[in-house]
């Protein structure tokens, strides 16, 4: 183990940060890239030779969905009289 290492261990335990490893710095560098620049740059940066891997990997995945909540509002607060039809129906 390097002393950059030992330390870094030491600053974690200290702080309560010990969920944050050089991989956690890595991810969050990939996807700062891919969001503001592309995959490609990321992947690069990283030094990987394909983007495949940076996206499957290392680039984080929305957690949360869209904001749907105003066709949510619509079908809930619809006027009366025949209800729209959904596709497929």
């Amino acid at each position: 183990m390097t002393n950059i290492e030992r330390r870094w261990r030491q600053v974690r335990k200290d702080t309560g940060l010990d969920w944050v490893t050089p991989h956690t710095f890595r991810k969050t560098v990939a996807t700062l890239i891919a969001e503001r620049v592309d995959a490609e740059t990321a992947a690069r940066q990283l030094g990987h030779s394909s983007s495949v891997i940076t996206r499957e990997f290392y680039i984080s995945k929305p957690a949360i969905a869209a904001d749907v909540a105003h066709v949510l509002d619509e079908l809930a607060h619809r006027a009366e009289g025949e209800p729209r039809a959904i596709h497929g129906e």
